[in-house]
């Protein structure tokens, strides 16, 4: 008994000594901060920053890579895609209408099949309600198969989804949707209600089902969608394989991804290619599976329903988050190895009165986790109100709700142990080592043991933030270079309306008379197909002496289509102005006229589209142009071919010219006659120059995340040498005193003090420049048509970081150059 009365005071003692043990840690710990204000500022910034950076990056790759994860069993949902000729460069991501029904039939393993298509805007006016005399265009309007939530397993807030489309009088609506048309109502309150689609003779149509607004991490946005049994009978039930025109996505097991692969291979053998006769590489046609998951990074095909992203940025992103936050504790452990001469004595003294070296090296630590701790605290606050600016920069729209976010929940207390060791951990048993007798009887060169590994974490930091630099500036130029470079066709002033119809066939030529006198529109055309939409369709075409048919982007324009976009025409004629004179005749590119074998002798020859298939046509090539980029500067030029346009009854686009600098008077002009033709319905336009631009949105999201992350770098990079001149500057105070009591003048002082650096320096970009030039070489390799990697970017580069590290060396020695040397020469 008396021994279990001993043990449990033992332990009390042991408790309480503990807890005053850690308590005066904590007391030291904040006071040596104190004491050391410039050393706790650099450190808190450094880290900082470093946290700050690394948290943001974080958030935004965890955006990119939940891309379609919001619905049950979306990792069952595949999307099939074709692919002509290399399987690189010759991609859809759409099929063959035949191909769903096919999959349907001959592969058991898939269990259900549904197919989409946006083909063109609709006109949507309320029936009742306060919007009611209010007319909607809405671009976001898909038609849709009755079974679309047999494979997408969407979250309907009214409505049952076994219904929903199977009625052609019957829609499906977003809630937001909902009360754009109808106001503050609930989504039970919204079945039932009429909208009236069409600008003439609009066709009523009922709310059936209203479905939770798609989050913006899908690769696939509807807001509302129709079931059409016209547009089935007209698309959907065709039987032609070189028509790539729906969205197909099928529902299986994921662990039958490879089978059902093997049999679409096995599908097309037996289906596809005896109608396509689909002979050497050229003219192969397949068909991939791909999980809906994987389509905004890995995906960049022709009619993508949105500009995705690309994996390799998600690991550029993290490589560089986890360096910038690398740096950060760099800093630290150079900062603290350095100022381990003013803390040598402590420590002698503290082993003297009988301190443990493990004693020591938790005081270090907890140091080090104070830091930490105010570090991530402010961290926090910062990305908070950073939140703006981060959505601005990437055109996102994440709401940092820090608390709410469990990644950064388990993130925070993993960064504060982490961070805590990796930049405490050195010091600590480096300051932990000193010996007593050599500290006090001063045989102890302080600082020369850690001196390499100090030049290394310089060079280290100067290295990462100089490659950072050199392709922060070869990113930027070949982002100029795309947008600066010509693609062949003039895509300034140029304004495209969309067209779904409304002005018709026979209204062409009158909506076109109305500007044949204007002085803000210098040309108009139609067409089904414009530069930089990703939307066009594949036809086959061949010689009629050859079998061997090549898919091929088609799509029809009108007269003043070539001279709209001023492409250049090399051979033959434009199409005559003389309505229908030049029927069934094209205009075709070059690398067409390379396909086709008929380079050198095009004018003339004819062609044959899709043989075999209900449009079968013979056509006569009387033009040939220039190649110009219709797709985009990551892919090469690929065949094109320009038909006449006659009696296209679906979506097409106009194609304006204005002149330079009427943009506005010219919009008026173009709102003004489109209402002539159609009263009701809003005209729906875009710029082309914008258009172009948005095809490159991701490129243009890491360029400026770049730019943030290299700031970051630079300024951690920048406090750390700061801080280690500071220090190196106060140990050498007196050399510095005597130095100009024997006539040294500051240039030289300069020098003497930042030579050291600038070998550092120097070093670094032997390592950042052939790292970063190996990088870039990779990334534009991406891209078809690019820029080249210039000396004077490299040596730009190099400059600019000389030039930051110059000034804050300068900024810190200044004052002590300029100090009165007896000062130096009296204190010890």
């Amino acid at each position: 008994m008396m021994n279990a009365e001993c043990r449990s005071v033992e332990n009390n003692h042991n408790l309480r000594t503990n807890q005053t043990m850690w308590k005066n840690y904590l007391k030291i710990g904040w006071r040596v901060l104190k004491k050391n204000r410039l050393y706790t500022v650099l450190n808190v910034l450094g880290l900082t920053m470093g946290i700050s950076g690394f948290l943001m990056i974080m958030i935004f790759i965890q955006d990119e890579v939940n891309y379609d994860r919001f619905y049950p069993d979306s990792e069952s949902v595949f999307r099939i895609s074709s692919y002509w000729g290399d399987n690189i460069n010759g991609g859809n991501a759409t099929v063959a209408p035949s191909v769903g029904p096919r999959i349907k039939s001959d592969i058991p393993e898939v269990e259900a099949v549904t197919r989409v298509l946006k083909w063109n805007d609709f006109t949507i006016q309320p029936a009742s309600g306060n919007n009611k005399d209010q007319v909607f265009r809405e671009e976001k309007v898909f038609y849709a198969e009755p079974n679309f939530f047999e494979v997408f397993n969407l979250n309907l807030l009214a409505g049952n989804k076994e219904n929903a489309l199977v009625d052609s009088r019957n829609v499906v609506v977003t809630e937001s949707l909902g009360h754009k048309y109808f106001g503050d109502i609930s989504p039970g309150e919204m079945i039932g209600k009429t909208i009236l689609m069409g600008s003439n003779n609009p066709d009523p149509k009922q709310i059936a089902a209203v479905v939770e607004d798609i989050p913006a991490q899908s690769h696939f946005h509807f807001e509302m969608l129709v079931y059409e049994p016209g547009m089935n009978a007209e698309i959907f039930d065709s039987e032609n394989w070189s028509w790539s025109i729906l969205h197909t996505y099928a529902k299986f097991p994921k662990e039958k991804q490879q089978v059902v692969a093997a049999k679409l291979d096995q599908m097309v053998a037996t289906y596809a290619n005896s109608t396509l006769d689909a002979g050497d590489e050229s003219g192969t046609y397949n068909l991939k599976v791909m999980p809906v998951q994987d389509i905004h990074l890995n995906s960049h095909l022709l009619r993508e329903h949105e500009a995705n992203s690309y994996q390799s940025y998600i690991y550029i992103f993290s490589l560089v988050a986890a360096f910038v936050l690398l740096l950060a504790c760099i800093n630290f452990m150079n900062l603290a190895t350095a100022k381990a001469g003013l803390r040598s004595m402590e420590v002698g003294v503290r082993k003297v009165m009988g301190s443990q070296k493990s004693q020591l090296i938790y005081q270090f630590l907890i140091e080090a986790l104070i830091l930490v701790l105010i570090s991530v605290l402010l961290s926090l606050v910062l990305v908070s109100l950073s939140n703006g600016f981060f959505n601005q920069l990437t055109g996102k729209n994440i709401q940092f709700n820090l608390l709410d976010n469990t990644m950064i929940l388990w993130m925070i207390p993993a960064l504060v142990v982490l961070l805590t060791l990796l930049s405490g951990f050195y010091p600590a048993f480096y300051l932990s080592s000193f010996k007593p007798l050599q500290i006090i009887t001063k045989q102890l060169s302080v600082g020369k043991n850690s001196h390499s590994f100090r030049n290394g974490l310089v060079v280290f930091q100067f290295a990462t933030s100089l490659t950072l630099i050199i392709c922060t500036l070869l990113v930027q130029r070949q982002m100029s270079f795309i947008q600066n470079s010509d693609p062949g066709f003039e895509r300034d002033q140029l304004v495209i309306i969309h067209n779904d119809g409304e002005i018709q066939n026979s209204q062409r030529e009158d909506f076109k008379g109305h500007f044949a006198s204007s002085t803000n529109v210098q040309s108009l055309s139609f067409s089904t197909g414009i530069p930089m939409s990703g939307k066009f369709q594949i036809r086959t075409f061949n010689l009629p002496t050859s079998d061997l048919k090549d898919g091929m982007n088609w799509y029809e324009g009108d007269a003043s289509y070539l001279d709209t976009y001023q492409f250049k025409l090399l051979a033959g004629r434009n199409f005559s102005e003389i309505s229908g004179a030049d029927q069934n005749k094209v205009v075709i590119n070059e690398t067409a006229a390379k396909h086709l074998g008929i380079l050198d002798d095009a004018i003339g020859q004819l062609i044959v589209k899709n043989e075999g298939e209900k449009d079968e046509a013979t056509l006569e090539v009387i033009g040939l142009v220039e190649d110009f980029i219709f797709e985009s500067f990551r892919n090469e030029i690929k065949p094109l071919v320009i038909e006449y346009m006659h009696d296209y009854f679906l979506r097409d686009y106009i194609s304006v010219k204005i002149q330079g600098g009427n943009i506005e008077a010219g919009l008026d002009e173009m709102e003004l006659a489109w209402k002539q033709f159609e009263p009701r319905v809003p005209m729906n336009y875009s710029f082309l120059d914008e258009d172009f631009g948005r095809v490159y949105e991701s490129e243009m999201k890491m360029a400026n995340l770049l730019q943030v992350l290299t700031g970051i770098s630079i300024l951690i990079a920048c406090l750390g040498l700061f801080g280690l001149t500071a220090y190196t500057t106060e140990l050498r105070n007196k050399e510095i005193g005597i130095r100009k009591v024997f006539g040294a003048t500051m240039p030289e002082i300069f020098m003497m003090l930042s030579a050291s650096y600038f070998k550092l320096i120097l070093i670094s970009m032997l390592f950042a420049v052939p790292l970063a030039m190996v990088f870039m070489q990779n990334w534009l390799e991406s891209f078809a048509y690019k820029t080249g990697i210039e000396i004077w970017v490299i040596v730009a580069a190099i400059v600019a970081c000389f030039g930051l590290a110059l000034a804050t060396i300068f900024f810190q020695t200044y004052k002590s150059i300029r100090a009165n040397p007896v000062k130096a020469l009296k204190s010890e």
